[in-house]
């Protein structure tokens, strides 16, 4: 008996043209494709507007057919919403990180580089969510985290410790914004001893002082 093996196929139709569409969606290849995909629209999104980029222009980008593109994504917005999706949750993973193993200097430059290399698609995201609340709100899920790896003062209650976590926040998520707004090509090391200064300093306040809140 002679076994053949069938690849999964199917069809679709973009404005009247048939595009066949061989292959399963998770292979080697597939996974190839879906990375060449991203890396070219990442490109093109350094000096284009997400609504300015076409299909055609990330397929060619690419080097592939569009039947590949449409096997993963409907259009460039869907694409746009999977790597936000996707940046969002290496966020969160690369703060976990940190309450579990790293240092807190080791997984502040780990979220720069992770910013910086997804910077095209953080401007985006942070243009429609004013004064990039979306990464505050993320930060802010790991308030409790922060302070039992921190041990600060127990004495303190939970109004000041909401104080003193805004400040660090809002802090860290100005200073981020403000280095990938101004261009320059400060390392993200020199950027994370300014966030941590920032943590420290309230830290310190926090235990010298006695906040009247």
């Amino acid at each position: 008996m002679i076994l053949t093996k069938q690849r999964a196929s199917k069809c679709i139709v973009i404005k009247g043209e048939v595009l066949t569409i061989v292959g399963i969606k998770n292979n080697r290849r597939a996974l190839f494709t879906k990375k060449c995909i991203k890396d070219s629209f990442l490109g093109l999104l350094e000096y284009k507007k997400l609504s300015q980029i076409t299909v055609t222009e990330i397929c060619k980008q690419a080097d592939i057919n569009r039947g590949s593109f449409y096997l993963h994504y409907e259009d460039s917005f869907d694409l746009f919403d999977t790597l936000r999706q996707e940046f969002i949750q290496e966020i969160r993973e690369t703060m976990s990180k940190r309450q579990q193993s790293c240092s807190e200097s080791e997984a502040v430059v780990q979220l720069l580089n992770l910013i910086y290399d997804r910077r095209s698609i953080y401007r985006i995201i942070i243009a429609e969510h004013k004064e990039g609340s979306f990464l505050t709100e993320i930060l802010l899920e790991f308030k409790e985290q922060f302070f039992r790896h921190k041990e600060i003062n127990d004495q303190l209650n939970e109004s000041k410790r909401s104080f003193i976590f805004a400040y660090m926040v809002y802090g860290t998520t100005g200073v981020i914004n403000q280095w990938l707004e101004s261009g320059e090509e400060t390392n993200p090391h020199v950027v994370a001893q300014v966030i941590s200064s920032l943590t420290q300093n309230a830290t310190r306040i926090s235990e010298e002082r006695s906040l009247k809140i």
